[in-house]
């Protein structure tokens, strides 16, 4: 399956990936409530493909959301914030 990261904000192409299986627990999405699957995840069987909607770097920072310290993160994760 191929999983496409799209821009929630900008709508540009952040990456893609192709996997054999999706992990959940490995790409973060098992910490989703329903509605925020619903939202952020998209899948097409017909084309094998997963969409989901993130953020890239560009917007995290224009957004000002690059400081992590004010969300109780470390600098660790912080490429985890998206």
């Amino acid at each position: 399956m191929k999983i496409f990261y799209t821009c929630e904000y900008c709508n540009e192409p952040i990456d893609t990936l192709e996997v054999d299986q999706v992990d959940e627990a490995k790409f973060g999405f098992d910490c989703l409530t329903a509605q925020e699957r619903q939202d952020i995840i998209k899948i097409d069987a017909a084309q094998n493909a997963m969409y989901v909607k993130s953020l890239c770097d560009s917007c995290i920072a224009a957004m000002g959301l690059e400081d992590t310290i004010g969300l109780g993160m470390t600098t660790a994760n912080k490429s985890y914030i998206h």
